[in-house]
């Protein structure tokens, strides 16, 4: 039976990896290794906010510096900073919202589709009627856009694309008017969404570049791999991102619960290339930490975790933060 959509809709939670070619440093309207300043971002975690600002944005550090701009800055979702100016805000929340379950799909049944920030910028200013194909050069980047974004009718023969007024928003199962921002609540829990994917998305694109004596080949060590590192994350956070209550996983407020994440992370990063912090490295089984010591292992992870993905893909990773506020660190 046919699915009537904007695009399409379905939800299928996958991994997507990003291009693997860094790039040379980022240069943007934002800097985007600093915490966004808006009443819509979601709350940024001290250390790893900390660990972002802190990164070492020298060419040197590039794992391959020789690399052009190309590829330069894709996100397999759109960055939560592109959401925040009041100008574009509505509409770019709106667009979203109306591709999120198709995108979803298209990421969980297809090889990446990470594009860069204009590429989704040029995406989310397009009308929710599909432009024709023109000759201007405006008009190219958005069929450029379309073209990545809209389903291949060979892989998807049974759903068909609508134009026209769409009705309300959907989020979380509540409908909000078309052409007006949601409340404040709902753009954030839509932002800290975007950071948790691309954050989940992120660290296994890392783990595949940086992970000694990985065979990218054997599906079994890759899904081994996979289970391994879902432990980072909360038990609903990993498969299928869903709005919680309270802060849970990286992002909890009780530091002994929110170090029972750490701690898998650390074994993650043990088996990465290269140098690393002495906490990091050796026989972490043997390793017997002071409660000082487990808050300052939380801050070399976040650190190293932030300077490698900038190291091999040349651009500020997007890390954990929390939906609901707090005054702990």
């Amino acid at each position: 039976m046919c699915v009537y959509f904007f695009i399409l809709v379905q939800y299928i939670s996958h991994i997507v990896f990003l291009d693997p070619k860094p790039q040379t440093i980022q240069t943007a309207d934002r800097n985007k290794f600093s915490p966004l300043n808006s009443p819509y971002a979601p709350y940024p975690i001290p250390v790893w906010s900390a660990a972002l600002q802190a990164v070492d944005q020298s060419p040197s550090n590039l794992v391959e510096a020789s690399k052009t701009m190309q590829n330069y800055g894709h996100y397999v979702f759109p960055d939560p900073g592109l959401f925040i100016h009041p100008a574009t805000a509505a509409k770019y929340i709106e667009s979203w919202l109306r591709v999120r379950d198709a995108w979803m799909m298209r990421v969980a049944t297809e090889p990446s589709l990470a594009m860069s920030n204009q590429m989704w910028r040029t995406f989310l200013s397009i009308d929710n009627s599909v432009p024709e194909k023109g000759e201007t050069k405006s008009a190219r980047r958005r069929q450029e856009a379309l073209d990545i974004i809209l389903p291949n009718t060979h892989k998807y023969p049974g759903v068909k694309r609508r134009s026209g007024l769409m009705g309300p928003i959907i989020w979380q199962g509540r409908e909000y008017p078309s052409g007006v921002l949601p409340p404040e609540n709902v753009v954030r829990e839509i932002l800290w969404e975007l950071y948790e994917l691309n954050f989940i998305h992120e660290l296994q694109s890392l783990d595949r570049r940086a992970c000694q004596n990985l065979d990218l080949l054997d599906a079994t060590q890759l899904f081994d791999r996979q289970s391994e590192i879902s432990q980072c994350f909360h038990t609903s956070s990993f498969r299928h991102v869903s709005i919680p209550s309270e802060n849970l996983g990286l992002a909890d407020n009780d530091f002994d619960k929110r170090f029972q994440f750490v701690t898998p992370l650390v074994f993650i990063m043990n088996s990465w290339k290269g140098e690393k912090p002495a906490m990091l490295a050796g026989d972490l089984s043997m390793v017997q930490l002071s409660p000082d010591g487990t808050k300052e292992m939380e801050k070399v992870v976040a650190n190293y975790y932030c300077q490698q993905f900038f190291n091999y893909f040349g651009r500020a990773a997007q890390v954990p933060h929390r939906l609901f506020p707090t005054n702990l660190s």
